[in-house]
């Protein structure tokens, strides 16, 4: 099961990572604690958003200086 991480997760991978964990684990831990969703298209593509627009915020702090 493919799944997102929304935060990092010890031994498992760090925010916005796309991670391989079995079905058991990803249904009944990761996605009802809110560590991870399944990675389907649309959650994809709102992750590729999600990951532009921090490195645009990142690319602004870094021009300020």
């Amino acid at each position: 099961m493919k799944l997102i991480l929304l935060q990092s997760v010890e031994n498992l991978g760090y925010k916005h990572d796309v991670v391989n964990v079995k079905p058991g684990f990803g249904r009944n831990f990761l996605i009802p604690q809110g560590f991870g969703v399944i990675a389907n298209p649309a959650n994809m593509k709102k992750l590729d958003k999600l990951v532009a627009d921090e490195q645009a915020k990142e690319n602004a702090k870094v021009d300020e200086y």
